[in-house]
């Protein structure tokens, strides 16, 4: 997404679908800021097969902020996220100046296919259970969730391999759209974001894994 900005009376608007609807996706959704491209705030979000993630970024104060009530799976969950305002991170921007949070660009990162049926006997891994919506709602079983914060190394047994947590290589397809309505002018700016595809071999192969812990 090229650009987010909360300055003035600017929001934005974020829309994340995974357009697979046989896998889910483990994705890395990072803002950086426009002065030196610093991480100023970033997630990880679990998407369901065929899934939709929405949200928005505003002023808080002298920063900026995510706002969302969508039902996917999150890291930080969407309840930690609430307590603590969504607020922009200044630890890594200059003297720690506020305004640099609030304009710069979002990164989306497929960093994971979610699979079913790839456990024994055709069984869905715990983690494709817990991202699945049902209902209209992901599960988001603590244990599970809990369980992606944790390197991999520092899991015990077999659970070592990305492979047996339940994850896969990245075959993509995602989009998102951005919209920023600057709220006193009553005016809007909106686009989709563009789409970078980086596989493994042959057409249509799968990405290599790159999925680290939400720590």
């Amino acid at each position: 997404v090229p650009y987010f900005s909360t300055q003035a009376n600017n929001a934005t608007l974020l829309n994340l679908v995974n357009t697979d609807t046989v896998n889910g996706k483990a994705v890395k959704l990072r803002f950086r800021g426009a002065a030196n491209s610093d991480d100023v705030f970033d997630i990880s979000i679990f998407l369901s097969p065929g899934d939709v993630w929405t949200a928005n970024v505003s002023a808080n104060g002298d920063l900026s902020a995510l706002t969302t009530s969508d039902t996917s799976c999150t890291l930080p969950s969407a309840a930690d996220i609430k307590d603590l305002g969504g607020k922009f991170k200044t630890n890594r921007v200059k003297a720690g100046d506020a305004a640099q949070t609030r304009e710069g660009y979002v990164e989306i990162l497929n960093m994971a296919d979610i699979p079913p049926g790839t456990f024994a006997g055709g069984a869905n891994s715990p983690l494709y259970t817990a991202v699945k919506h049902v209902a209209g709602k992901a599960p988001c079983t603590q244990a599970v969730m809990d369980l992606q914060e944790n390197d991999l190394v520092n899991v015990a047994g077999d659970m070592n391999s990305p492979e047996k947590r339940g994850y896969s290589w990245p075959t993509g397809g995602l989009m998102a759209n951005w919209t920023i309505v600057n709220v006193g002018d009553k005016a809007s700016f909106s686009g989709e974001a563009v789409a970078v595809r980086a596989v493994n071999g042959a057409a249509n192969a799968a990405g290599n894994l790159v999925w680290f812990p939400q720590t």
